[in-house]
């Protein structure tokens, strides 16, 4: 588990790191949830990606 320091009372900053490291380990846990064919994660992924660039 990783520690989030407060620097200089700055929370905002460390809100903002504790968001993006409970992000990151909810979309670890959704991969395992379920097994994907390899083509259909493929898919999958170019789907997310250009949600991502029109976003």
């Amino acid at each position: 588990m990783q520690k989030i320091v407060v620097k200089d009372g700055d929370l905002n900053t460390a809100m903002k790191k504790f968001s993006r490291i409970t992000a990151e380990t909810r979309r670890a846990r959704q991969s395992h949830l379920f097994y994907l064919r390899p083509g259909l994660k493929a898919k999958e992924k170019s789907k997310n990606a250009q949600k991502r660039k029109y976003k």
